[in-house]
């Protein structure tokens, strides 16, 4: 992955981030039942835009318990194009990992791991690490076991993410114990 850098992301970066989540969120609803038609209402482009509008402004106010670095192309072709971020969180009983995100063409390719393990290496190495991951996400589950991870056996559903055929996406939640 020579012609990728990985960086702290700036307000600048809110559009490509915001673009990525889409992508990458657009097969986990598929799962879901969600038809492409559900899914192009709930992604549409000015949703993208307006979101990156309030992530520009919650970049400008991280703070260093705030870490969200970005994957960047870095050829002439595709020049700051975001490829994938990982964003995570310090708290004051323990850290969490809230997303992390590699665009399909990247994904087996080592990128999920590079952000993953720099933004980890940011976090309280004295205190536990926590997250939420689609339970039918299997690569993403199988990812974090490799990291370390196991299921705490809490499970979630959440409305807001519901196909027409009412189904909903569980969310399992993994911890990585210091």
């Amino acid at each position: 992955m020579n012609n990728i850098k990985i960086e702290k992301a700036s307000p600048s970066d809110a559009y490509g981030i915001q673009s990525l989540t889409i992508e990458s969120s657009r097969e986990m609803y598929k799962l879901c039942g969600w038809t492409e038609e559900e899914i192009n209402n709930h992604f549409p482009l000015e949703k993208a835009q307006k979101a990156a509008e309030g992530l520009e402004k919650g970049i400008a106010n991280f703070t260093d318990d705030n870490i969200l670095l970005v994957a960047k192309m870095t050829d002439d072709n595709n020049e700051g194009k975001v490829v994938g971020c990982c964003f995570a969180e310090k708290h004051e009983d323990k850290n969490t990992i809230e997303a992390l995100y590699v665009m399909p063409e990247f994904k087996g390719a080592g990128l999920a791991k590079e952000l993953y393990d720099k933004a980890h290496g940011l976090l309280d190495k004295n205190k536990d690490t926590y997250l939420d991951v689609f339970s039918l996400n299997s690569r993403g589950v199988g990812f974090y076991k490799k990291q370390g991870f196991t299921e705490t056996g809490k499970k979630t559903f959440d409305e807001r993410f519901k196909g027409s055929n009412g189904e909903m996406l569980e969310i399992t939640e993994m911890i990585l114990l210091v």
